[in-house]
């Protein structure tokens, strides 16, 4: 709260007012946009891609290392769902919600857990000097 000296006019707090409604409208616009440009088209994004590495998977889970990435690369996808979803329900309800952004946290820590060590054994090929063509193919999403 801003200080306002002893004898102030009204208009002072006039003006607070005034400013204060401007700034909060000016938060509503951004959460209004980051829910529609960013919360639920990544949350879209998310839900093909999952589609897509479900599909990678029941091709390449004959052979271990890339059905491991595979699963991996499902989880974290879904986790992302959550945790866009949650964030858009925080972002587009216009009293935002704690809850959902706890449960976006939780499902980001999920994500990042499950993706980290299939990015690291991914690595171990798309790495390589000269990697295998069909070992490639074998993690990345169907198109």
């Amino acid at each position: 709260k801003q200080f306002v000296p002893a004898g102030a006019s009204p208009t002072v707090e006039t003006v607070q007012k005034v400013d204060a409604l401007r700034t909060a409208d000016r938060n509503r616009a951004f959460d209004l946009t980051q829910c529609v440009v960013a919360d639920v088209t990544n949350a879209a994004a998310y839900i093909v891609r999952a589609i897509l590495q479900i599909r990678s998977a029941a091709s390449a889970c004959p052979e271990p290392r890339a059905c491991a990435i595979n699963i991996m690369n499902i989880i974290s996808s879904f986790a992302w769902i959550s945790q866009f979803t949650s964030l858009a329900v925080a972002d587009c309800w216009d009293k935002g919600s704690q809850k959902a952004l706890c449960a976006a946290d939780i499902s980001d820590m999920v994500a990042a857990v499950t993706n980290g060590p299939a990015a690291g054994i991914a690595s171990t090929s798309d790495c390589a000097d000269m990697p295998d063509p069909l070992d490639e193919e074998k993690h990345l999403p169907m198109d």
